[in-house]
């Protein structure tokens, strides 16, 4: 199975945002989408937030290399 990539979250986040948009979506089915794209962007934040804190590493170590 694939690991969804950051990019792949957020793609999948705007095509929920685009069904939450439809006019006749149930009230049920918008509950479980809403429920699904928070889940969606947690999952895509806490990447970037992996992400980020890779980048501190890689750039105190380059500090540390200079020194």
């Amino acid at each position: 199975m694939k690991t969804e990539t950051f990019e792949d979250k957020i793609a999948n986040a705007k095509g929920i945002i685009e069904k939450l948009m439809r006019q006749d979506i149930l009230l049920e089915d918008s509950v479980k989408l809403y429920e699904d794209g928070l889940k969606t962007i947690k999952e895509a934040q806490d990447m970037l937030e992996d992400a980020k804190a890779k980048i501190t590493i890689i750039e105190q170590n380059n500090i540390k290399a200079k020194e």
